[in-house]
């Protein structure tokens, strides 16, 4: 007899399985809802970062086009710029390639607070072949297009910034330039051929080369000239451009300068994929868990259509297809609420993007169609990934023991023993990957997958071996339940090991990030405490926090150097350089005792004998300049300069977290001698003993006020300051934690609210023999809370991996720097804490469902 009139396995017949298996998800609608959500929290995840990423790296695309155009190469001079007569003599030479002359400079505006600005000063006879949107200003005000050639300090502004502003043509414009503000006015508006254009656009002012670069002080000096090479001979072209240049002034390929500074965001976007891709791996627990129950919950259907004739093939086709649908449902709810996240998400990036690399405006959310499709398939994947070892048990038991609930916890006991074996061996192999291999980040990322997942796949069978110990221990204090519980996690292996390797795997990531965190935090602020000697730091207004390149002016550092109540006054020059590698920061300071103010991992000598070969033309590099360009104690750096290149020896390595880019430390003076650049970009002062530093301060502002907008702190200032960026930087972070620990919370109560109802017969003997709700009610609790306490456990060693993972390998192989762990009893205890009462508040439901039901109902 079969179970249908059409043959096994043809269409119609696998389509009333389906149907079987749907009337089977409607009649479940808790079960299910939490299948879905399960999923749907981890999909949102995943799609919200990506979407917080995708629109960062959009907005770094979209800047980058809007000042460099259809440029391949660019000739730039440093700090001291490219004089104008360069640019007259190639264009003179015969070179008949386009070339444009460009300034550029970051600005802000009192009329547009809280965001910064870039002034592009171009010439718009040149323009035409680099950025064709500049080719809409005849267009745009072609009553005002004179004035804007011939007036000083007319500008065009971008429709986004009339549109935010309500500014209008002929209105007065307010600029920040340096510190100092300067007047200007508006003469036209730029319209965008489309919509990229306009998004590119959405920070830029544009003016007159000539009104541009007398805004800024800069009267005869270009930034750069911007270059378009053809593919052909582009090496003999090259060479004939590079003998026209003068001294110091560098020809490189605009792509490589790009790819320079994309590499800087790109493994800060990477670690927050690897923390989503977290969350739906813990969200993949889930589904496993719960799907594994559905097929013990329908044991006795199971083993009724096969004993009908209904094949292996077509039950496991027809678990699949159900897994399918609840992926389809969860993915299509987690892409909803993954682009609800992705807003807030797109805030936090570019906040971090801002404070810790460069200035980028992102305004909304990238929503690309790549990235929705790689949530639903992440979804649909991972769906049928934790379906197909449940779909497999159905489809190949036979038919008498698929209905013996025995045979079910005997194969999960095999099942977790042999999953013991093999997450042993996944940690082993893992970490001597991390150890012994110089893996590239995302391979670094994919070991550590690795040790957390073998942890998971470790804790079900050390829960198994604890549960009798745990059985002697609560006897005494609890009585029957206490014994009675623990023999009930033990036995129910099936249900319960998924659901604490979930909430394991998520409270140890908990743990392991938190150290982590906490270990930077401590070792920031210990590199704070060793760099901050001074009394008082002086820079700019509106300049980087960690690497201040706008320049004080000179009249202002010769007053404040003559005060009776300053002892000493130190000069800093932060300022990108050319060189073979790419753009490079230099930090040139004149200060004495700077060899003994920071923290050496590597030194020629003692930091005093470094820091006198520095004063003699060698120079320090910081630790992630070293690993990203591979160079040590026994190598040269080289940098273009006003005489060429030259090439540097290497003293002295030391800890920096202010770019994860790196930064060389050289002499002032051999700086200033190679470079011809004077400039300061930010000063430390030592006060006269017993100076009240709040009144110096004040002093200084008021001095500084009608001359330059500075920003004067107190050491203590600029440490909480920097803080203040640091904790800012890992808000995302634990956002997603949160939300990991949230799916893993659904996991547990998944699992208990699916195993008190499958025992319910068995409780119902309980309650008719005598049980009172209050034991019940213990009973349940008991066992959620020995689940949670065991995650918790089992989290710590794993967490304490994880920790050192991230802290000595990923971190070092995503920024450059490196810190000491340091281990603080809060994380974990507070970790154990989160543990216990996830899965003691996921025990609730199924507790009070459970004593609301009459005894005679739950034993029929």
């Amino acid at each position: 007899m079969s179970f249908s009139a059409k043959p096994p396995g043809s269409r119609a017949a696998q389509l009333r399985l389906f149907k079987v298996g749907l009337r089977y998800l409607l009649s479940h609608p808790l079960q299910t809802l939490l299948m879905i959500l399960g999923i749907a929290l981890g999909v949102a995840v995943v799609v919200s970062v990506d979407v917080a990423n995708a629109g960062a790296e959009k907005a770094f695309q979209l800047s980058t086009e809007a000042v460099n155009g259809r440029s391949t190469h660019s000739i730039s001079g440093g700090p001291t710029g490219v004089p104008e007569e360069v640019y007259v003599q190639l264009r003179t030479s015969g070179l008949a390639l386009p070339m444009a002359p460009l300034v550029s400079q970051t600005i802000s505006s009192p009329q547009i607070l809280g965001q910064s600005l870039t002034l592009l000063g171009v010439d718009p006879f040149a323009e035409a072949p680099f950025r064709s949107y500049f080719g809409a200003i005849g267009q745009t005000a072609s009553p005002n297009f004179a004035a804007l050639l011939t007036q000083p300090g007319a500008l065009l502004i971008s429709e986004a910034i009339r549109d935010q502003q309500q500014l209008q043509i002929g209105y007065p414009f307010t600029l920040e330039i340096n510190g100092q503000p300067t007047d200007a006015f508006i003469v036209g508006i730029i319209h965008p051929q489309d919509e990229l254009s306009a998004r590119g656009l959405e920070n830029v002012v544009l003016g007159d080369i000539a009104s541009v670069q007398e805004l800024s002080g800069r009267l005869g000096v270009l930034d750069r000239i911007d270059l378009i090479l053809p593919a052909e001979g582009q090496a003999e072209i090259i060479e004939q451009i590079q003998q026209q240049l003068p001294q110091g002034l560098a020809l490189a390929s605009v792509e490589g300068r790009n790819q320079v500074t994309e590499q800087m965001t790109r493994a800060f976007r990477t670690n927050l994929t690897a923390l989503s891709l977290l969350a739906l791996l813990v969200g993949l627990f889930l589904i496993y868990n719960t799907m594994t129950f559905s097929i013990v919950q329908r044991r006795s259907s199971f083993g009724t259509l096969r004993a009908l004739g209904v094949t292996s093939q077509e039950i496991f086709r027809m678990v699949i297809a159900e897994a399918l649908l609840i992926g389809a449902l969860g993915s299509a709810l987690g892409l909803g609420l993954g682009l609800l996240l992705g807003r807030g998400a797109v805030e936090l990036v570019s906040q971090t993007i801002n404070d810790l690399f460069f200035t980028l405006t992102v305004r909304d959310a990238s929503i690309s169609s790549l990235s929705l499709i790689k949530g639903l398939a992440l979804g649909l994947v991972a769906t049928v990934l934790a379906a197909l070892v449940p779909a497999r048990e159905a489809a190949l038991s036979p038919a008498r023991r698929v209905l013996s609930r025995a045979h079910v916890e005997s194969l999960s006991r095999q099942l977790v023993n042999l999953a013991g074996l093999a997450g042993l061996l996944l940690i082993v192999v893992s970490s001597l990957a991390l150890v012994l291999l110089d893996l590239g980040l995302n391979a670094s990322f994919g070991a550590t997958f690795g040790v957390v997942i073998g942890f998971a796949l470790l804790a079900p069978w050390l829960t198994m071996q604890m549960m009798p110990l745990a059985s002697r221990v609560l006897q005494p204090i609890f009585g029957a339940v206490g014994r009675l519980a623990p023999r009930e996690v033990a036995n129910s292996a099936s249900r319960t090991s998924v659901a604490m390797a979930a909430l394991m795997v998520a409270v140890a990531v908990t743990i392991g990030v938190s150290l982590m965190v906490s270990s930077f935090r401590q070792s920031v602020v210990l590199w704070l405490d060793q760099i901050l000697r001074h009394d008082i730091y002086v820079s700019v207004t509106g300049a980087s926090l960690g690497q201040p390149i706008v320049s004080i002016d000179q009249q202002l550092i010769e007053t404040f150097r003559g005060w009776d109540e300053i002892e000493e006054l130190y000069l800093l020059r932060n300022v990108e350089v050319d060189s073979p590698y790419g753009p490079i920061t230099i930090s040139a300071n004149d200060n004495p005792n700077d060899g003994s103010e920071v923290e050496f991992l590597a030194v020629e000598g003692s930091p005093a004998q470094a820091w006198q070969a520095v004063k003699e033309g060698a120079v320090l590099i910081s630790e992630p300049l070293a690993n990203r360009l591979g160079l040590g104690l026994e190598d040269e750096l080289t940098l273009t300069s006003l005489q060429g290149e030259l090439s540097f020896p290497i003293v002295g390595i030391f800890r920096d977290y202010t770019s994860s880019s790196g930064i060389v430390s050289m002499w002032l003076d051999i700086y200033r001698k190679n470079w011809g650049d004077t400039a300061v970009t930010a000063f430390s002062a030592k006060a006269v003993a017993d100076t009240e530093l709040d009144q110096l301060v004040q002093a200084l502002y008021l001095e500084a006020d009608p001359i330059q907008d500075l920003t004067i702190r107190r050491t203590r200032d600029l440490r909480e300051a920097s803080l203040t960026v640091f904790d800012r930087t890992f808000t995302i972070t634990g956002a997603l934690q949160i939300i990991t620990t949230g799916v893993a919370f659904v996991g547990v109560l998944s699992s208990m609210l699916s195993l008190q109802i499958e025992k319910q017969r068995q409780l119902g003997i309980l309650k008719a023999i005598g049980m009172s709700a209050r034991q019940l009610w213990g009973m349940v609790l008991l066992e959620t809370g020995l689940i949670g306490l065991m995650a918790g456990l089992l989290a710590m060693p794993t967490g304490y991996a994880v920790a050192l993972i991230l802290v000595r390998i990923i971190n070092v192989r995503s920024f450059g720097w490196s810190m000491n762990l340091f281990l603080e009893s809060g994380p974990f205890l507070q970790a154990l804490l989160i543990s216990i009462l996830a899965a003691l508040l996921a025990g609730i439901y199924p507790a009070y469902r459970i004593n609301k039901r009459a005894a005679s109902n739950a034993m029929r």
